[in-house]
């Protein structure tokens, strides 16, 4: 899930300052889970900006899909046509997309961290750094890019210090982790493969999916 956090409310309101008309949009998903865009935040954020026409609010389910926030905001068309602005409680994505889809201005509520793993609610782990050339399967399930603060591919580097991270000395090293799990999975044969440098040519920003019908 994508980890969010708020932004200062006096940001939002700023960046929204001549808009008398707002839609406050939320997302039932990831930004529910994480309490900065569900039902209740976007009621707070109706609230922040009561000294404006708050012309609807909705959370949608998937902002991020297009097809998804497309088909809820045909429900608010006539809204729509009035709105200055949309005041999004979403991620990046879903910020981007809402644009996109209404043709509207709008205002990002919300910083988007990191694609986390839940722990429960209020402990989410930053665990994969979406690169595009995963390394799991020789690495315990861990990952070094992510894992390590110098995204070091293989081994550890020259600073650890016993089995502790140069850079957060209250952490096992990452290698040493992977090297004890493959250790007791019979698997240290995998601790030897070399991981080429990434491919900047392949893993690079913006990235794009495209799979054609057959």
């Amino acid at each position: 899930m994508i980890v969010t956090h708020k932004k200062d409310p006096g940001i939002v309101k700023k960046y929204a300052s001549d808009a008398r008309r707002v839609i406050i949009v939320g997302c039932s998903e990831c930004a529910a889970v994480c309490r900065t865009g569900g039902s209740e935040q976007v009621k707070e954020m109706a609230e922040i900006f009561s000294d404006r026409e708050v012309l609807a609010t909705i959370s949608i389910e998937s902002p991020c899909d297009k097809r998804v926030s497309a088909r809820d905001f045909k429900r608010l068309e006539e809204e729509l046509s009035r709105a200055d602005a949309l005041i999004a409680l979403t991620c990046g994505s879903g910020a981007q997309a809402i644009a996109e889809v209404t043709g509207k201005r709008v205002v990002a509520a919300l910083d988007t961290d990191f694609l986390g793993m839940v722990e429960r609610l209020g402990r989410f782990f930053e665990r994969c750094s979406h690169c595009g050339e995963c390394l799991l399967n020789e690495t315990a399930m861990l990952c070094p890019v992510t894992l390590c603060p110098k995204g070091v591919r293989n081994g550890p580097c020259e600073g650890i210090k016993g089995s502790r991270c140069e850079v957060y000395e209250d952490r096992d090293c990452v290698w040493y982790t992977i090297y004890r799990r493959l250790e007791e999975r019979g698997e240290l044969d995998l601790f030897t493969v070399y991981h080429e440098p990434v491919d900047w040519s392949v893993c690079h920003s913006p990235r794009e999916a495209i799979w054609e019908r057959s």
